[in-house]
């Protein structure tokens, strides 16, 4: 049925057609959920925008207050004077003139024995300059029985520093408000309150507008106290409502999340929900239909448009090909076939028709690139052959370099484990008698990785053995290995190196760090990390003074040492191992220290690969001195 070019070229238009069309509709779907994901985060950095409006007033509020309170202190502990507490409280009130009024307030009989209030209240009149409650200024304003004093006691009194209380409006003002109080302290005690009024009734009308489209509503009302200061809910009198539980609204849940939608009378709404910082919340709630109504007309459109580009395209494709391709088409058939078995010296040559010349082309450059392809697929095997037979010679080199016969008898124990990684770093242990008396061991991490690292690590290694059994002091000796590896270094490698020499009569343990991780020493059931001082790393700076510093080891004592491999151990998400988990680990209770910290790294990397070596030697000292 398919025998010929024709039917091929029919049966492949008809695919095409399909795939095109299926292709066409799926990018047109996701652009659209795409498009509304940015509504929806259009929409919230638009309501943010005024949520942050409303936490910087809220914030300056706060801070006035905050400021206030201390002035209060400062008025109450120096003479407490009238005139001095009004003139903070006006500068004060300079300072912040979104807020209506502040003041401070006393609790009864602490400014005067013989006067129960005493307070200080200043506040905007209507010419805009600043004046004070006459009532404070006579001393006869029962505050004490006002709610928002109340309110703002018990909470400062409960341990809040800030208190915001709930909206009301004063007898002496017509308006919303809420006021921000924060305590006034002599020592310990509560001696009153700095508090700074907030006009809300500017605020609702600018969030009552908030409608980001025509069903748009919106429900202003504080959660922690449960109730509603005000809603743009359609049907309902927000001066109804206010200060009625939110339980009262049939729409509202306290497992409402934001831009998750819910049902209400027959319409799907995306809620906006925006926490303030004194506690009260926004929440904006838009008709999903509404919000995405020009995305689905604009869908609409598109997929009509894609169907008909489609149809147009595929009808035009077809007379293309069906015209003169029988020809082209057996030749590009007959040379893809020859370049398939092997054959890549091939070159197609075609001028015509343009399409099948392109692709003629294309071929002619596959055959091009596979053959480069091939030329460089060899090289880079060669390289690699060369890199792993490099990384196997310095395993072997630091592998080889690596003592075996670790020392264990009635005086101490030591042992000692190196897990390479992938990459050859240079770390290295060692350990040694000196003479008779002493015994040294060193725990050293070369920097840098390969063969280079290794044969570095080779010299370092021999040059710290012969020095010290040379006979040369701890710091001198380590100064000549400093000196020998500077005059021998390779450009930017150096060491750091923990080495120690042990008495094996007294268990005093001399020791000079080199830019290496401290080390951890158990003494009774814990182990803790020892204070060294730090010196340079080898291998830098050929005059460089090393310092020398010493512990002492007492029977059962122990030494744990170990390469920087080891904490910064890391999970796939590069989660470091860490010091701290490093002593956990070693404070669990288990004689086989090196297993127990091993085990620990690999159930924390969970199969990650290992990038450094993991290096450790720990020293039981079993000698009881007298």
């Amino acid at each position: 049925m398919f025998a010929t070019i024709k039917s091929k070229i029919l049966v492949l238009i008809f695919a095409l057609l399909c795939v095109l069309t299926c292709v066409l509709t799926g990018v047109s779907l996701y652009t659209f959920y795409h498009s509304k994901e940015l509504i929806i985060a259009g929409n919230n950095s638009s309501i943010m925008g005024f949520e942050a409006q409303l936490n910087k007033e809220i914030t300056e509020m706060e801070k006035e207050a905050l400021d206030l309170a201390v002035m209060g202190e400062i008025y109450y502990q120096n003479g407490k004077n009238q005139e001095t507490g009004e003139f903070f409280a006006k500068q004060l009130l300079k300072n912040y003139p979104n807020s209506m009024g502040n003041g401070i307030w006393f609790e009864p009989y602490e400014i005067d024995e013989n006067r129960k209030s005493s307070c200080i209240h200043a506040l905007w009149d209507e010419h805009g300059k600043i004046d004070f409650l006459p009532s404070c200024v006579r001393g006869d304003y029962d505050y004490f029985s006002r709610n928002w004093y109340a309110e703002i006691i018990k909470d400062l009194k409960a341990g809040k520093k800030i208190s915001w209380t709930r909206p009301y409006k004063s007898s002496e003002v017509e308006f919303l408000m809420t006021t921000v109080g924060v305590g006034i302290y002599d020592q310990e005690k509560l001696v009153g309150i700095a508090m700074v009024d907030w006009q809300m009734d500017t605020i609702l009308k600018s969030i009552l507008t908030i409608k980001p489209t025509p069903n748009s509503f919106v429900l202003f009302a504080d959660k922690t106290n449960d109730y509603i200061i005000a809603t743009t809910e359609p049907g309902i009198d927000t001066s109804k409502v206010m200060s009625r539980s939110l339980k009262d609204l049939a729409w509202y849940s306290t497992a409402l999340k934001e831009g998750a939608p819910f049902n209400y009378k027959g319409t799907k709404y995306i809620p906006y929900i925006k926490q303030l910082h004194n506690g009260l919340f926004l929440i904006i709630n838009v008709p999903e239909h509404e919000l995405f109504s020009a995305g689905i007309h604009h869908l609409h459109v598109v997929l009509s448009v894609l169907l008909i580009a489609s149809l147009l395209i595929v009808g035009i494709l077809y007379f293309v090909l069906k015209k003169n391709i029988n020809q082209p088409i057996e030749k590009l058939t007959q040379t893809a076939e020859k370049i398939g078995q092997g054959n890549l010296n091939l070159a197609i040559h075609l001028d015509r028709p343009q399409e099948l010349a392109q692709l003629a082309s294309v071929l002619n450059k596959m055959t091009t690139d596979i053959k480069e392809h091939i030329i460089n697929l060899a090289r880079i095997n060669q390289e690699k052959e060369k890199m792993e037979s490099e990384l196997a010679i310095a395993h072997t080199i630091q592998n080889s370099a690596l003592p075996t016969d670790f020392p264990k008898n009635d005086v101490f124990e030591l042992i000692a484990s190196m897990t390479p990684a992938r990459e050859v770093g240079g770390d290295f242990y060692d350990f040694f008698p000196v003479d008779k008396k002493h015994y040294a061991f060193v725990m050293a991490d070369v920097s840098g990785k390969g063969i280079t690292a290794a044969l570095y690590m080779m010299s370092a290694k021999t040059m710290i053995k012969n020095m010290l059994q040379a006979g040369y002091p701890l710091t001198e000796a380590v100064s000549k290995v400093n000196q020998g590896l500077y005059d021998n270094h390779a450009r930017g490698m150096f060491v750091t190196a923990f080495i120690g020499i042990l008495d094996i009569q007294t268990g005093k343990v001399e020791y000079v760090s080199a830019g290496h991780c401290p080390p951890l020493l158990k003494k009774g059931n814990k182990y803790s990390y020892v204070k060294v001082i730090q010196n340079l790393v080898l291998g830098i700076t050929p005059t460089y003074v090393y310092k020398k510093d010493s512990l002492q080891l007492k029977k059962n004592n122990r030494l744990f040492l170990y390469t920087d491999g080891v904490t910064e151990a890391q999970t796939k998400t590069e989660k470091l191992y860490g010091s701290e988990r490093l002593q956990k680990t070693l404070n669990q209770n288990s004689k086989d220290t090196l297993s127990r910290v091993k085990g620990g790294i690999h159930r924390f990397t969970k199969g990650a690969e290992q990038s450094d070596d993991v290096t450790m030697m720990e020293i039981i000292f079993k000698k009881n001195l007298k």
